[in-house]
């Protein structure tokens, strides 16, 4: 008993002293969406220039708004978005809670049409029936976040451990309606190239509704992602999907830049069907959102209490159970 007391004592006062140095460490960034902007920023330069030439054809379109992406059209908008300012880390702090991503673990992909850079269509729960699938929801004219996110894919791609077309496969999807197949075209030669010979381009789609808002309504809300239209661009969260055979939504994975293990852990977990808990929902135990920094901070009181509460909920089953054995040997 005495001994057991000295250990926990022991491991309270531990944790009394290492909130010291981690609390020094509340202002460490905790934003994946940040990591690996850099060493990305010359590739997104680069396709962006190749996708700032993308001609639209004009599309006649009845739309309303819609809490799922708000897609009233303008022509005039997509013309002039080569030309926009764009900043989306201040669109997203504008946009605040109108725009995320509300994990829907376990829920089946809407059973819609797109239509794929050869001008085919695709029902999508058709396209995830059989492969593991990582799902990219991107538009075409992003002037910079999206572009960074498929050039990391690019990159990493042909270091990914498992089979194209057996055990993954990519789609990229735009969830802006005016986008269509010439864009997804010119999108695929730009990412297929960057491979650079290391991922096949049968295994890497990309899709655009054209002119079909229903269908983007209809995915964004089976996978719990919500955009916002700002002009001639989108405030937009950054994330990946994992989707299990049959359609199934099973991993997040957020952020612009990923790594090989990173894809493969995701496919081999989305081969499996089984649902898996996201880094943000773990993290966001352990740190608080900063709104003025925009940025994650550890929260020592909360892990420190955890701990702390943690021991002693141990203590206490261990006086219940050390007193059921006294009184056992007592009775013999």
């Amino acid at each position: 008993m005495s001994t057991f007391m000295r250990h926990l004592s022991g491991a309270i006062i531990a944790i009394a002293l290492l909130s010291v140095p981690v609390h020094a460490m509340q202002d460490k960034e905790m934003d994946h969406a940040q990591h690996g902007a850099a060493s990305m920023e010359d590739a997104g330069h680069e396709v962006n220039k190749a996708e700032g030439t993308m001609d639209h054809s004009s599309m006649d379109m009845n739309t309303t708004d819609h809490n799922h992406g708000n897609m009233d059209m303008s022509d005039e908008d997509h013309a002039n978005m080569d030309s926009a300012e764009h900043d989306h880390e201040a669109m997203m702090e504008e946009a605040g809670q109108e725009v995320g991503i509300e994990e829907k673990l376990g829920s089946i992909l809407a059973d819609v049409n797109f239509v794929d850079s050869q001008g085919n269509n695709v029902n999508l729960r058709e396209l995830t029936k059989d492969i593991p699938t990582i799902m990219i929801p991107i538009y075409y004219r992003c002037p910079d976040v999206c572009n960074m996110l498929q050039g990391s894919f690019a990159e990493i791609l042909p270091d990914v451990a498992l089979k194209p077309g057996q055990e993954i496969q990519v789609v990229s999807i735009s969830f802006d309606p005016r986008e269509n197949r010439k864009d997804a075209a010119r999108a695929k030669r730009t990412y297929i190239a960057a491979t650079q010979g290391g991922y096949p381009a049968e295994h890497w789609s990309f899709l655009s509704a054209e002119g079909d808002v229903q269908s983007v309504n209809k995915w964004l809300h089976s996978i719990g992602y919500t955009v916002k239209r700002e002009g001639g661009l989108y405030a937009h969260p950054v994330a990946v999907v994992a989707i299990a055979p049959g359609g199934k939504v099973v991993r997040y994975l957020y952020g612009s830049s990923f790594l090989p293990f990173d894809i493969t852990m995701a496919g081999a977990e989305a081969a499996t069907g089984k649902e898996g808990l996201s880094i943000k929902r773990m993290l966001s135990f352990c740190y608080n959102y900063d709104p003025e920094g925009r940025r994650y901070v550890f929260s020592i009181l909360r892990v420190s209490g955890f701990a702390i509460f943690g021991f002693i909920g141990i203590f206490i089953l261990y006086l219940v159970l050390s007193g059921r054995k006294h009184k056992g040997k007592k009775a013999n």
